[in-house]
């Protein structure tokens, strides 16, 4: 602060002409005062019977000044730390600018640096004090409850939810240009790709905190379930927890609860009736919330229009015309509002990082799941959705069996809910039912966009909330003068989902979808079949009943499983075209049916092969269900080249009891454990594989590495079997290895048996198997030799004949028999040092 020579009684009676005109709230400064021991009760009481606020600051600066230096500087510093509430606003006018201006003034004050600047010094009066410490308890409550609520939808698990950050994106709208350009963009995408397009990019730019403590009115526009009222309540939490140095002001209104609001409601009523009644003090808290607006913010969440007469003197400023109103609604609610002055907002949900971070708190490791599959992966990034997944995959002990279609019906069903005036979960299907034409025409409009394989729909005419809350809304330009608006789902998966809905209602349809996925041009249709699997399970009647007749979805039942297993397949024979197994095992795991599974790998004369697959944890899912609904008859599984995560593995492990355990299987399994790292289900294989190994003389050499590791955490020796095919070159990496786990190996096998006959090409005898027996001479491959300074030297017995299959290994030194090896090496295999 600028540094005066004058002292504190010098600097208040020079400005005592100013004061007693311009100070404010005397309230305040009387109270201060009095705390302070400044002024006593009389003192206080006989200021406050003054007829009018000049002649009570006269009293007041007067009955300070007599008093001397000491309680001058105690008013100064009571004006300086309450200034916000005591001195008029400054103005920066050239009108005012010659005018005494009371901060500036204040500010050019030298206070002393003592301890006493640390002290609270009250911002208004007790009464004011307390309604405000009310509020911040109800506002703490409010947001406790919302997270509650969505706490209360995992029945196992008590996540701590609380708000996730979201992308809050302040840039301008994109023009209809831009997004056509997008759009052309994103149609020549393959499918994962243009789901991902969902997502948007993190804008680390603006924070819920930032918002708060700026002095603006604030405009929040995003999609349904993209976040909005999160964002508003942890608004409204920030607030409740801040320190209680300023006296002000926040209210919070959900309009989508408050209906019915009368046209003559005063703001009394609003404040107080409507949020939260002052315990005393009534009129003075009004007065106070009036005459210092700048210190009052309100939240109107959930704005569809200002049909109230106090909402729109609030956002018109014609009351409180200084107070901050923050604003919540949809896209195609902001036009009608007309607040382009206003801080706009736009809430746009998750990006990828933010619903890792969300799903990993809500499922722990569980979360590694949703992350695997695109669909999901891609919903998640509206946080309702999210929510929502994450609350179906928590239920129960397993998470099988949990289809996706399960999750977008739990989604229909509670965003139904929400949009509904808060139906209760006991009435939600009589509620559905009242909706069923809403809903149908919606979904009728979804399969003919789909069809199209465009996101736009057509034919749309209706503005139910509830029917509306699975859309987002475009304005187009047509002319200068002439705009459309249209709608598209929040996420195509969703479209499709709708799409699969009115196919259940138009059954002859169906057959027709069977038929196209198998063209070039419609072949997208094909995503559509899994969701109706699963809403044709008797066991889920929860949305399907609602909206269409029991007697239709049996008579569907009865041939729709049945006639896509044939079609698929018949298609494939008569075109000579591949038969999408996993697609298949995926309609089935939805359709949860053990019947329709059993006459699916009856077709595949229960021979399931996933040569070169890529399976996320959700397709390994679906084969496993598959395999293990196969009681009576083992299945025949190839899983050559396949690619797999972690979770996928696990779960194809539980269900190897009902698998063949026969050639190229266990290599097959040990490959795709190796690959991962070694780290997943190795020692569940060990235990399959009865203690051995598998391992094909050329591969990788990280996998080679991989399994020394394996073999190294093992306190039990492993036996190795190796799997030779004819003419093959042997990894050089391959020998490197086996000499470094030489330690842990117990055996090495050749595997199988018949696969690489021994012949009399080999190195002498240097071991005895004992009595009786004449030890032929096996050699390991020849790169063996010449990687390392050890020599492999494997024993056949003279027995071997009859049947003899293990083979011992014994070390010795290569300088030992250097000489006759040289002489009578003639090795099995040529090796190329370089490979691998």
């Amino acid at each position: 602060m600028a540094s005066t020579s004058q002292t504190a009684l010098e600097y208040l009676s020079n400005a005592r002409v100013h004061l007693v005109g311009k100070l404010r709230n005397h309230s305040v400064i009387l109270e201060n005062l009095y705390q302070q021991g400044i002024l006593h009760d009389e003192e206080v009481s006989k200021i406050k019977t003054e007829k009018d606020d000049y002649d009570k600051n006269r009293a007041l600066l007067d009955s300070v000044i007599k008093k001397g230096e000491a309680s001058c500087y105690q008013l100064l510093r009571i004006i300086d730390q309450t200034r916000r509430r005591t001195l008029e606003r400054p103005n920066s006018d050239e009108t005012t600018a010659k005018e005494f201006n009371l901060h500036q003034w204040i500010c050019c004050f030298s206070f002393k640096e003592e301890a006493e600047t640390d002290t609270n010094y009250l911002q208004g009066s007790r009464p004011c004090h307390r309604y405000q410490s009310k509020l911040k308890s109800k506002g703490n409550k409010l947001s406790k409850d919302f997270w509650k609520a969505s706490n209360k939808l995992f029945q196992n698990k008590n996540p701590d939810l609380s708000y996730t950050p979201l992308v809050l994106d302040t840039n301008d709208r994109c023009s209809p240009s831009k997004i056509k350009k997008c759009k052309n963009k994103k149609s020549k995408l393959s499918r994962p790709k243009k789901l991902r397009t969902y997502i948007p990019e993190d804008i680390p730019e603006i924070s819920p905190t930032r918002l708060l403590e700026m002095d603006k009115d604030i405009l929040l526009v995003g999609k349904p379930g993209t976040g909005k009222t999160a964002l508003s309540h942890e608004m409204l939490r920030l607030w409740s927890e801040r320190d209680d140095k300023e006296l002000d002001y926040m209210f919070y209104f959900d309009m989508r609860e408050i209906t019915n609001i009368p046209l003559d409601m005063s703001l009394e009523d609003l404040l107080f009736n409507c949020y939260s009644e002052p315990d005393e003090g009534r009129d003075e808290i009004l007065e106070d919330i009036e005459r210092n607006s700048e210190n009052v913010t309100i939240i109107l969440d959930g704005v569809t229009d200002l049909s109230s007469s106090v909402m729109k003197k609030l956002v018109e400023k014609d009351l409180l015309s200084d107070a901050k109103i923050i604003i919540t609604c949809r896209p195609d609610d902001e036009e009608d509002l007309c607040l382009e002055d206003w801080f706009r907002v736009e809430v746009k949900g998750f990006s990828e990082g933010t619903i890792k971070t969300y799903l990993s708190k809500a499922l722990g490791e569980d979360h590694q799941e949703v992350l695997s599959n695109v669909e999901l992966l891609t919903l998640s990034h509206v946080p309702m959705y999210a929510l929502m997944v994450a609350a179906s995959f928590s239920s129960g002990v397993s998470l099988q069996p949990k289809t996706v279609t399960e999750i977008y019906i739990n989604i229909v069903r509670f965003s139904l809910q929400m949009n509904s005036n808060r139906t209760r979960m006991k009435n939600l299907n009589q509620f559905i039912r009242t909706k069923r034409d809403e809903i149908m025409s919606l979904a009728e409009a979804a399969f003919y966009a789909t069809q199209r394989k465009t996101v736009n729909l057509e034919g749309l005419s209706f503005e139910d909330s509830c029917i509306l809350s699975f859309l987002k809304s475009l304005d187009v330009n047509i002319t200068c003068t002439k705009k459309a608006v249209k709608y598209a789902f929040l996420h195509y998966t969703m479209q499709e989902f709708f799409a699969a809905l009115w196919l259940l209602t138009n059954p002859e349809k169906i057959r027709e979808v069977f038929q196209q996925s198998f063209t070039e041009e419609m072949k997208h249709m094909k995503h559509v079949i899994p969701f109706m699997c699963q809403l044709l399970n008797e066991e889920n009647p929860s949305l399907m009943s609602c909206l269409v007749p029991d007697e239709k979805l049996v008579e569907t039942q009865e041939w729709f499983f049945k006639q896509m297993i044939d079609t698929f397949f018949q298609k494939a024979h008569d075109s000579e075209l591949y038969v999408d197994t996993l697609f298949l095992c995926q309609c089935l795991y939805e359709s949860q049916s053990s019947e329709d599974c059993i006459a699916f790998l009856d077709k595949l004369n229960f021979h399931l092969n996933l040569s070169g697959e890529n399976l996320d944890p959700h397709s390994c899912q679906a084969v496993a269900f598959i395999v293990t609904q196969s009681k009576e008859r083992k299945i025949s599984l190839n899983l050559k080249d396949v690619t797999l995560s972690e979770q996928g593995m696990r779960q194809l492990l539980r269900c190897l009891q009902h698998v063949k355990w026969c050639d190229p299987l266990p290599q097959q399994l040990w490959r795709v454990v190796l690959l991962s790292n070694g780290q997943t289900g190795y020692k569940t294989l060990l235990d399959l594989c009865e203690n051995q190994l598998h391992l094909s003389v050329v591969d990788k050499k990280m996998l080679f590495e991989n399994a020394v590791k394996v073999m190294q955490r093992e306190d039990a020796k492993v036996t190795v079997c190796l799997h030779w095919v004819r003419g093959v070159t042997v990894c050089q990496s391959l020998s490197e290895c086996l000499l470094q786990a030489l330690p842990k190996i117990s055996n090495l096998s050749k595997w199988p048996l018949s696969a690489y006959p021994l012949t009399n090409s080999q190195y002498r005898v240097v071991d005895q198997l004992g009595p009786g027996r004449s030890a032929a001479v096996f050699s390991f491959p020849s790169c063996l030799l010449a990687a390392g300074t050890f020599r492999f030297l494997l024993l056949q017995t003279a027995e071997e004949a009859s049947g003899r299959s293990a083979l011992s290994v014994r070390v010795e030194s290569a300088g030992r028999r250097r000489g006759q090896a040289r002489a009578e090496r003639q090795p099995m295999v040529q090796t190329d040092s370089t490979d691998c």
